[in-house]
C-alpha cells in the first residue's frame, strides 16, 4: 500500500514537518513523482516511522536511530543494553532524590505537628563528617578530601549540628557543623566510612523540633539566653523531672527554612541521647 505525507502524518499523529525531517535524515525513502513532486511512502516506510517514534521515546537520538537501521541485530542488541544501563542509572538517581525529598517531607510534617513538644524515641544511626569543628574549619587535608568525597558519593545527606555532651550540660553555645547520611544509604552507595567520617549509633533519645535563627551567633533575632533555652532548656528540665541522664552528644538535623514574623528562621530536629539513672 502507498501513503502520502498527510497519510503518515495522520496515522502517526505527528506533523508533516516531522515526516519531512525523518526523510531529510535518511530514515525514510519515499518515491517522488517527477511531475507533481508528491512523495509516495510504502509499508516499510510506515513501519520505520512507527519505530522511530518508539526509539525516540526510549531515549535514542537521531544518530542512534540511523545506526539501528543499518546494523545487524547483535549490534542493535548491544545498543539496547547500553541504553538500558543509562536508564537504570537515571532511575537510581531519581530514587535517591525521591528518598531525600520524602525524608524532608516527613520531617517537615512532624515539625509542624509537634509544636516544640519533647518526646522520647530511638534515633537513627548515621555516619557524619564535620567541616566546622567547634570554631575550626576543616576543608583541607584528609578531612577536606573526605568531606568532598562524602558529598559526591552520597546524594542523600542532611546538614547537621553537633553539640558536645559537656556543652549541653553546661549550656555552652559551642557547636560543630557538617553533613550526615543514614547508614542504610552509605551502604547502598558504597561510601567509604573510615575516619575522619564518624559514626553516630542508635540510642534512646529526647527529641524536639526547634525554630532557631539562621545565624545563631547574632543576637538581633534571639538573645543568647533565649537561644540557650531554645536549644537546651526544655531537654534539661525534662531529663531532671524524669530522672534521665545525658549519655552522648546532642545532634540537630536541619529540616528547612522559613520566613515568619518578618524574619528568616531555620527549623532543626534536635536529638539528645539519654538513659534512666
Amino acid at each position: 500500500m502507498k501513503y502520502n505525507t498527510n497519510d503518515l502524518s495522520e496515522i502517526l499523529d505527528v506533523t508533516t514537518n516531522t515526516i519531512r525531517r525523518y526523510e531529510d535524515k535518511g530514515f525514510l525513502n519515499p518515491e517522488r513523482n517527477e511531475q507533481n513532486g508528491y512523495r509516495s511512502f510504502d509499508s516499510g516506510d510506515l513501519e520505520k516511522a512507527i519505530y522511530i517514534g518508539r526509539y525516540r521515546k526510549i531515549g535514542f537520538d537521531h544518530n542512534d536511530i540511523a545506526n539501528l537501521f543499518q546494523e545487524n541485530l547483535g549490534m542493535g542488541l548491544r545498543r539496547f543494553h547500553k541504553k538500558m544501563n543509562e536508564i537504570d542509572e537515571k532511575i537510581s538517581a531519581l530514587m535517591a532524590t525521591r528518598h531525600m525529598l520524602n525524608d524532608d517531607i516527613i520531617l517537615m510534617e512532624r515539625g509542624i505537628a509537634n509544636k516544640g513538644e519533647i518526646f522520647e524515641k530511638t534515633c537513627r544511626a548515621f555516619y557524619y563528617i564535620l567541616y566546622h569543628d567547634k570554631g575550626r574549619i576543616h576543608t583541607d587535608g584528609k578531612n577536606g578530601e573526605a568531606y568532598r568525597k562524602f558529598m559526591e558519593e552520597c546524594p542523600e545527606i542532611k546538614y547537621i549540628y553537633i553539640f558536645d555532651k559537656k556543652n549541653v550540660e553546661n549550656q555552652n553555645l559551642v557547636y560543630s557543623e557538617g553533613i550526615a547520611s543514614n547508614e542504610i544509604f552509605t551502604g547502598l552507595y558504597g561510601v567509604e566510612v573510615e575516619p575522619p567520617i564518624q559514626y553516630y549509633k542508635r540510642r534512646h533519645s529526647l527529641m524536639r523540633f526547634a525554630r532557631l535563627p539562621i545565624d545563631m551567633e547574632k543576637e538581633e533575632q534571639m538573645s543568647q539566653a533565649e537561644l540557650r533555652q531554645a536549644l537546651y532548656g526544655g531537654f534539661l528540665e525534662y531529663a531532671g523531672q524524669n530522672h534521665l541522664k545525658i549519655t552522648g552528644d546532642m545532634i540537630g538535623i536541619k529540616i528547612g527554612f522559613s520566613r515568619e514574623e518578618g524574619r528568616e528562621w531555620q527549623y532543626v530536629f534536635l536529638n539528645l541521647p539519654v538513659e534512666k539513672m
